[in-house]
Order: structure tokens, then sequence, then C-alpha cells
């Protein structure tokens, strides 16, 4: 009898040690993130709606998917779907929603900040920084909080504010804010890549630096970041000094930004085109497509990745195959697998480099199929 109630002690024992943590900690990486959420976990699976709205931990922005798993997560009754359903609100805009949806993740978000979760925290913070009536320095507070647990998007954030520094409530710290958002762009945060370029175009914390502020835009950007979008399509479109105009260019992720909700990229666009942003959908398309075809694009990519015809710069051919990469073209994808793979010109990442390399492959890329099978234990 007693060796059978030491079995069911330790069945149970397991199914709680088997169940993921509702505090994240910075030992949970984004795959994690995916498998907990897929797995029924309502924390988990607010926690990737965040991810696909924010880019946070390497993640590509979805916002289509992130409202999915929002609503997921809010019929689940956790409430970081409420507040990323506030968030998606008000990028569209419609921020009356957005303070019903704050309004009501507010109670349960504060009880799980208080309770430890790093988060939380970080939610907690942004409801107090912009929802009024603002609490300002309390929100501060949740930030360092959230960041000194290690989450990115904490840090990336008060990093920034460290940068500018705000009157009366925290003290300009050039050192302390590139510290924070160097670590936050180590742990793989979109903001933290963003605020950096922000910071470079503006000179806030670091010298001025236009050639460097485009660089870290376009990684933004590349995870399909729609205020990285907007603010490259404005400085290639209207050009600044240390920027080279490139108006087809600039369009073209005017156009991305729009179409990823940005309210301001639709303005823009409508008073640069006149009417409806979204009669004139085509018309962008159709001007940045005469700029350079696709072809003769991956050429000169190719040229600046091999060295031969050009000089060799890693860095310049990866800005010309990822939105090629992003828009569907396999050949562009398999490079950009393979400068993930390596490293040349972006940043290491084996993740990235399988999922590129298996967009190329998905498209019939036969190259990219035999790099996968070539290195399948590397990406296992």
């Amino acid at each position: 009898m007693f060796y059978r109630y030491f079995i069911l002690i330790c069945l149970a024992t397991t199914n709680l040690l088997a169940k993921p943590s509702e505090h994240w900690t910075p030992s949970v990486d984004y795959k994690k993130v995916i498998q907990f959420a897929k797995e029924g976990s309502p924390y988990y699976q607010g926690l990737l709606a965040i991810c696909l709205r924010s880019g946070e931990f390497g993640s590509i922005v979805n916002i289509d998917l992130s409202r999915q798993w929002s609503e997921v997560a809010y019929k689940n009754a956790h409430p970081f779907g409420s507040y990323n359903l506030a968030n998606i609100s008000m990028l569209e805009g419609d921020f009356g929603k957005a303070t019903e949806y704050y309004q009501d993740a507010a109670l349960l978000l504060e009880r799980k900040a208080s309770d430890g979760d790093p988060i939380s925290m970080y939610c907690m913070g942004e409801i107090d920084f912009q929802v009024i009536p603002t609490n300002v320095p309390r929100a501060l507070e949740w930030f360092k909080k959230s960041a000194e647990l290690g989450y990115s998007q904490a840090q990336a954030t008060l990093g920034a504010f460290y940068l500018k520094g705000l009157p009366g409530l925290l003290e300009k710290d050039s050192k302390q804010g590139i510290e924070l958002l160097a670590k936050a762009v180590r742990n793989k945060s979109l903001t933290a890549r963003y605020n950096l370029g922000m910071a470079y175009l503006s000179g806030d914390g670091v010298p001025e630096d236009k050639e460097k502020a485009v660089q870290w835009l376009r990684v933004a950007e590349g995870q399909n970041f729609s205020e990285a979008q907007f603010t490259l399509g404005v400085l290639l479109i209207e050009g600044q000094e240390g920027v080279e105009k490139n108006t087809n260019e600039g369009l073209e992720f005017l156009r991305k930004a729009a179409t990823n909700k940005h309210q301001l990229a639709k303005q823009y666009l409508e008073k640069r085109l006149g009417g409806d942003f979204s009669k004139n959908a085509t018309r962008i398309q159709g001007v940045s497509q005469i700029s350079t075809s696709d072809k003769e694009t991956i050429a000169k990519a190719k040229k600046l990745f091999t060295g031969v015809g050009s000089e060799k710069d890693y860095s310049k051919a990866f800005q010309l195959f990822f939105p090629l990469a992003e828009g569907g073209n396999p050949e562009a994808a398999r490079f950009v697998g393979l400068m993930k793979f390596s490293g040349k010109g972006t940043d290491k990442n084996f993740d990235e480099a399988r999922q590129w390399l298996s967009v190329a492959a998905q498209k019939g890329d036969k190259t990219a199929k035999d790099l996968l099978q070539k290195y399948k234990t590397l990406f296992e």
C-alpha cells in the first residue's frame, strides 16, 4: 500500500515539475515560449502574443498572429491577453478601446508583478507610464525591477530613458543607458535595436552617426517593426546629411509600415500620393519595383558577398538580401540563412539561420535543402 502511494506522489510531483512556471526567467527562450503556449499555458500564450507584437527574444513581428494569441490568452482569463490587445488598439489608433483593455488587465497584472514576475512588472510600467492618470515614478520602479530580473524590453526601455533623462525623475546617464541597451541587444531585443538606432540618429548619449543609425534601424526593420520601417522611409525619402536619398526604397518601407497598421505612415503616404492609402497600395508597390529588379539586386548583393567584381562588404550584402528574402525570394532567403549561420554581415543565430533556409527550401531552393540536411545536427 505504501509503495502505491509513493508512486502516486512521485507522479503528482513529476506533473507539477513539468508544468511551466508562471514567472518568466532568462532561461526561457523564444522556442520554449512557443512550446509552452502550444501546450496550453495561458501565461505563455499571452507572452507569445507580446513577443509577436514587440519582437522581443528575436521574434519576427506579426500583428495578426499576435492578435490571435492575445484573444486565446484573453479567453483563458490571462491579463497578458487584454494588455496586448490594448497595445494593438493603440497601434490602430483606437485609444478608447485601448484604455478599456488596459483597465481590464491592470488589477491582475499588478498582483502578478507584486508576486515577482518580470513581464508583468514591465506591463505595469507601460500602463503607469501612458494610461491617464499616469504615474511615471511608479512606472520607472517597475521598469527597473523588470530589467534587474533580465527582461530585455525593460532593459531597452530604461536604457533609452537614461540616454535622454527625465527631468526631476531620472538623471541623464549615457554610460548606464548604453550598457542597458547593449545588454538588451545581446538578449535579442528588437526595442533595443530600434532605440540604439534612434540614439545614433539624434546623438542622445552617443556621438551622432547617421550611418550607424540606419544600420541599426535596418536591423529592427528586418524584424518587421513598423516604427523602424516608418523612420527609415521618411529618412530615405527626405534625405539627411549622412543618409543617401532613395525615394523608391523609402516608399517601400512606408508601405510596409502602413500595412503593419502604422497610422503616421498611412497619413504620410496619403499626403504624398493623395487619396486613401489602401487605394494607392498597388501604385506604391509599382513605384518600388521601378528601381531595380530582384535579379539585379541579388547579383549586386552576391558581388558584395563574394568580393568578385566588387569590394567585399557582408553588411551591405545582407541589407540587400534581407528585404528580398522577406518578400519571399528563395535565393535571397538562402543567403540570409547562410549569413545568419556564419555571422557574416549580421549577428550569428542558428535558429534564424534554420528558419530562413527552411523558407528557401520550401520554395524549392535545392541548395538550401542540401544545407539543412548537411547541418541537421547543429539545427536540432
